[in-house]
């Protein structure tokens, strides 16, 4: 054969090989979008201005000086301050996630202005989240030298003690939660559609009907070890993170069953959509080249890389529907701040009817593949 009939193989190979990727359109779509999300959301999830942080107030001066105070600190949109009655309700507040920081303003606050012409304020900071306390601490000192522009007669000292309710949290371990239940959703694109996809293209799909196992007893099975699989992913990656990279949970025994009910939800939500996303794809090239989207989508839109208060509006809508959001907003809580069930409850709640519906709509789609 000669160069020219070789060459005129290869040719005839590449085009068949092009049509057929150009009679999947949906899959030349997955190959761009993948990209493209990865500019805009990773552009907009990672060092964006973080505005609306939820703040305490205790307030317990109410003179002019505090309210003026209080008017330059809601000036801007940089905090949302939440009044609270006394400090330990305040204090309930930031260990359940609930606000990021307290601005304790005493009862001596107006009355020390005027007579000794110097004033504190505390400032107690969720350091779990170094990012955002950050930005809070430079607003709250920068608006007490703002008021103390405007008293021109007295000029007084007015200083902002800023103390970390907790430890100090690395930004390595603020990325840890995030980082195991990435390896869940990693777990469930693999164990629970790649997986069942090889299974069908064998047959094994339609090889249990002829096998005296019932619809529900292959569906139960395929999503329990799915969920097995996304177990031993997640634990993985938390040894690894406590041994490697060296993140310090300060959790005690109930907090480390907390945890692992959260993983057990997540994991089993995402398994369950992966299942059905995998059982009814009209073509393996659809769910592989559309996976890498979703994981994008839920991954940088749940706070695992970077405070939600710092996203555009557009995100955060996407973050009240995202169940990693709950997932890693839960473990944070129990891994940094010694959180009990009733911090994590409100998370619980979104994971437990989210895996409910996916549980229902797998279940489904896999009959219906059976």
């Amino acid at each position: 054969m000669g160069s020219d009939a070789k060459m005129k193989g290869a040719l005839w190979v590449c085009e068949r090989d092009i049509r057929k990727f150009l009679r999947q359109p949906f899959v030349m779509m997955s190959a761009l979008l993948g990209p493209f999300l990865m500019l805009i959301l990773l552009g907009n999830a990672f060092g964006g201005s973080i505005t609306r942080v939820p703040v305490g107030l205790v307030q317990y001066s109410q003179g002019q000086y505090s309210s003026s105070y209080l008017d330059i600190l809601q000036a801007q949109d940089t905090i949302h301050i939440i009044e609270t009655p006394d400090l330990d309700t305040a204090e309930q507040m930031l260990r359940q996630g609930k606000v990021k920081a307290i601005i304790y303003i005493p009862s001596g606050f107006d009355s020390t202005i005027e007579r000794e012409n110097r004033a504190f304020v505390t400032l107690y900071l969720d350091n779990t989240d170094p990012l955002s306390v950050s930005s809070v601490s430079a607003y709250v000192i920068g608006s007490a030298q703002q008021l103390v522009g405007k008293i021109r007669t007295i000029s007084p000292t007015l200083t902002v003690d800023a103390t970390d309710y907790y430890r100090k949290v690395e930004y390595i371990e603020f990325m840890a939660p995030g980082s195991i239940i990435q390896a869940i959703f990693i777990a469930s694109i693999i164990g629970g559609g790649v997986s069942i996809l090889f299974d069908k293209q064998r047959g094994v799909i339609e090889g249990y009907l002829v096998t005296p196992l019932r619809q529900y007893e292959i569906v139960i099975g395929v999503l329990l070890a799915g969920v097995i699989k996304a177990m031993f992913s997640s634990m993985t990656m938390l040894f690894l993170a406590i041994a490697v990279a060296g993140v310090r949970p300060m959790t005690d025994a109930i907090g480390f069953v907390l945890m692992l009910f959260t993983i057990l939800l997540t994991g089993l939500g995402l398994i369950s959509m992966m299942t059905a996303f995998a059982v009814r794809a009209p073509a393996p090239e659809v769910y592989q080249f559309t996976s890498f989207p979703i994981n994008l989508v839920l991954y940088f839109t749940s706070g695992a890389i970077y405070p939600v208060e710092g996203f555009p509006d557009w995100m955060r809508d996407i973050t009240v529907v995202n169940p990693e959001a709950y997932a890693v907003h839960a473990l944070r809580l129990l891994m940094y701040k010694g959180g009990n069930f009733a911090a994590v409850a409100g998370d619980f709640a979104f994971l437990a009817a989210f895996t409910a519906i996916m549980v229902g709509i797998a279940t489904v789609a896999f009959k219906r593949a059976l």
